[in-house]
């Protein structure tokens, strides 16, 4: 029998694959981690691992980012596409914190920048194969490193936008629905007579509203059917992480707020703070009242698309418990005005830069 780790024993060791250019570095870590009963194959050719990869399946690999002909971002898109349930951690010599971003951009389970810990190595490598989801302190880490290392905030924009399609991109049901609520709320914002800064930012946080998602395990985001409590409180706790994730970016302060109360109710029994009427940010209840329109006209795992007539008759029947009243009065009034503007199924709908 083999030992993981100090108390636990793997009666069937987790394949890992470590890639690294610098050979003493691969070897380094296949010695300890075989200590902890995994089984290592090292290659130091990352054209080598590029074949490795399309043809064998590993629990984990390892790799370094900075290597040459084949970098280490290159094999995590490769490994996703042909063994998904395969995790990669990404090591790097170089501190560049564009790599963090990209790393969870493209599905990365950690990040290691070198010279590191290698009792922290080990324990997030047991974390992996273990089936234990990604540390939720990655997209903030990743944050971190945007607001370090970038200045404009069209450029960040641009960045955290590529974490919402991460986000989008697990869930085939969801796709473009980030896109689809801006339009929304940016359409309301506007008909309500919004600022042009005000308007700036709810368009900012109604495109990033749900990028708490990407700390949502994969199997409750796209489960059919009910949610446990247990798979639900995830859920809830997708606003409050999105916020965590803006409000390390020193330019997106505002809008992280808006993020946090997009689960607001009018009647104070949304989520995360249980917020009420003109507590919650005025922003935050047009992304609400979006987001709703949105999930009512789209196909979902649990039930059809809403017909137009029905999605009014919701907004109606919920105004002034879920929903502002004035701002749930404005919204019918301008979908019944501007029903080619109502994106359905197969339908999208330009939404401004």
């Amino acid at each position: 029998d083999l030992f993981f780790g100090d108390n636990t024993m793997q009666t069937d060791p987790k394949s890992i694959l470590i890639i690294d250019n610098e050979p003493q570095a691969c070897l380094l870590i296949a010695d300890v981690l075989s200590q902890h009963g995994f089984d290592c194959h090292c290659v130091a050719d990352p054209e080598e691992a590029r074949e490795i990869i399309k043809t064998d399946c590993y629990d984990l690999i390892i790799t370094d980012i900075s290597m040459p002909k084949v970098s280490g971002l290159e094999l995590l898109i490769l490994a996703k596409q042909h063994a998904p349930k395969c995790k990669v951690i990404l090591t790097t010599g170089l501190s560049s914190r564009e790599y963090l971003a990209q790393a969870l951009i493209l599905g990365a389970y950690d990040y290691f920048e070198k010279p590191f810990n290698m009792d922290e190595l080990v324990e997030t490598v047991c974390k992996a194969t273990s089936g234990e989801d990604a540390p939720p302190h990655l997209p903030i880490r990743a944050a971190e490193a945007m607001e370090l290392g970038r200045q404009s905030k069209r450029i960040v924009l641009d960045s955290v936008r590529a974490l919402a399609r991460a986000v989008e991109a697990k869930d085939p049901y969801t796709r473009r629905h980030s896109e689809n609520v801006t339009h929304y709320a940016t359409s309301l914002a506007e008909s309500l007579g919004a600022t042009e800064e005000m308007e700036e930012s709810v368009r900012v946080a109604a495109l990033l509203h749900d990028i708490g998602k990407i700390g949502v395990p994969d199997h409750i985001l796209i489960k059919p059917g009910n949610l446990t409590d247990d798979e639900f409180e995830y859920i809830r706790r997708h606003p409050s992480l999105g916020a965590d994730i803006l409000s390390n970016i020193t330019l997106f302060g505002q809008e992280a707020l808006l993020v946090r109360h997009h689960h607001e109710n009018w009647d104070g029994s949304g989520y995360p703070d249980g917020l009420t009427g003109e507590e919650i940010p005025w922003g935050a209840r047009i992304i609400n009242t979006s987001d709703s329109i949105d999930a009512m006209l789209m196909k979902r795992t649990y039930k059809d698309c809403f017909t137009v007539d029905k999605m009014l008759d919701e907004l109606a029947k919920c105004s002034g418990t879920q929903f502002d009243p004035q701002i749930a009065e404005a919204t019918i009034r301008w979908c019944r005005n501007n029903q080619n503007q109502l994106i359905m199924p197969n339908k999208s709908i330009k939404t401004p830069k």
